[in-house]
């Protein structure tokens, strides 16, 4: 009996540490947004009830279900680690919101984002540079692109300097974009 416990915390442990760095090879590696930046995101973009939200690299969906708890929207996220996807889903079937929200086991680089109204990304500004012709080829312009680092080449139509908070608009990201700087 002892063995197989000692099996089962020794496996919960591998599964954690190779979750823990396992994202880092795939675009960046987790580290979560508090709960009020996840807002401000969200309200920045002007959420609406029905929209769309994708979150490219979701983590523990924190913003998928806080896009879909208390903006309403059609939330989903994509995650390459299978341990946070799986803990995020069942967050959301506990919550009751698999109708309007859910996270996708996939890579960011392989989402299919055509539909969205808003994207929300946490990656790193190298991921980001690498997103950006999918973002090109599949968002339609008007779309919102949130994010806390800044897309190399783009210009944001909105910084929140205090909490490095930039929104884009794609097909108005040229250098004849006026940046807003609040915070």
């Amino acid at each position: 009996m002892f063995i197989l416990i000692f099996q089962i915390i020794l496996a919960i442990s591998l599964l954690i540490i190779i979750s823990a760095y396992l994202a880092n090879f795939f675009g960046g590696m987790w580290v979560p947004s508090s709960l009020e930046t996840v807002r401000q995101m969200l309200r920045l973009a002007e959420v609406k009830a029905g929209q769309r939200v994708i979150d490219l690299g979701a983590g523990d969906g924190r913003v998928v279900l806080i896009a879909a708890r208390e903006f309403q929207a059609q939330a989903v996220g994509v995650e390459i680690d299978p341990l946070r996807c799986l803990l995020a889903n069942g967050l959301i079937i506990l919550l009751g919101l698999q109708q309007q929200a859910w996270i996708y086991y996939a890579s960011v680089f392989d989402f299919d984002l055509q539909g969205a109204d808003v994207v929300v990304m946490y990656l790193t500004k190298a991921t980001n540079y690498r997103l950006k012709p999918r973002l090109i080829a599949q968002l339609r312009p008007g779309t919102k692109v949130i994010t806390r680092f800044a897309i190399p080449g783009w210009t944001a139509q909105v910084l929140n300097d205090t909490a490095m908070i930039f929104l884009y608009e794609v097909g108005h990201t040229g250098a004849d974009v006026e940046t807003e700087l609040i915070g």
